[in-house]
């Protein structure tokens, strides 16, 4: 057979291609702007979050609460980044080439960025900021987070996937009201319509 192919090396001997790494490229997160930047955008997050949290010794212990655990949680989220990008590899743009098997906008089902979803992206974030002191919390979360939902979603819906998308929005949003309201003690608006 003229085709060797050793697996302890992932060398194929009749192209010249090694497998392994292309499985591993195939894998790798796609950057951006550069591979750098996505290194080092996590990095000033945990920097910056390691100063808060640095800067919370001044406070009083219930006032060093909130931004100690929003501290915390910004470091370990950025740390999980850091380390997945250094398991997973990043490439940049131009070295994806024309890989189609990588590239979502290959799936017919799934379109292009596009300036008026970049639009509605921040008109849903303007109106969830203007309502939330009349609406509430709770309400302008659940609400904002369907017409995120709808500008993002680029595959076709169906009902599974519909409730699906409702259910995390409902499980996260009630999760935020727990851990701020009753965990941090930070008082959330209640909506004026619903106290006069």
């Amino acid at each position: 057979m003229s085709a060797v192919h050793n697996r302890s090396t992932g060398h194929d001997t009749s192209t010249g291609h090694n497998t392994s790494a292309a499985g591993k490229k195939k894998h790798a997160i796609q950057a951006s702007c550069s591979r750098a930047s996505e290194y080092l955008l996590p990095t000033l997050f945990v920097a910056g979050a390691a100063l808060c949290l640095w800067e919370t010794r001044e406070m009083s212990q219930l006032g060093a609460v909130f931004p100690a655990v929003i501290s915390l949680v910004v470091i370990v989220a950025g740390l999980l980044r850091l380390g997945q990008l250094g398991l997973r590899g990043v490439v940049a743009n131009h070295e994806r080439g024309s890989d189609s098997s990588s590239d979502p906008s290959s799936d017919p089902s799934v379109g292009s960025g596009s300036t008026p979803r970049r639009l509605a992206l921040v008109g849903i974030m303007l109106a969830w900021a203007l309502a939330l002191p009349w609406l509430g919390f709770l309400l302008t979360g659940l609400a904002s987070f369907v017409g995120l939902m709808v500008v993002a979603q680029y595959r076709r819906w169906h009902p599974r996937r519909l409730a699906g998308h409702l259910l995390t929005g409902a499980v996260l949003v009630a999760f935020f009201y727990a851990l701020f309201a009753l965990v941090l003690n930070v008082p959330l608006p209640a909506g004026r319509w619903f106290t006069l």
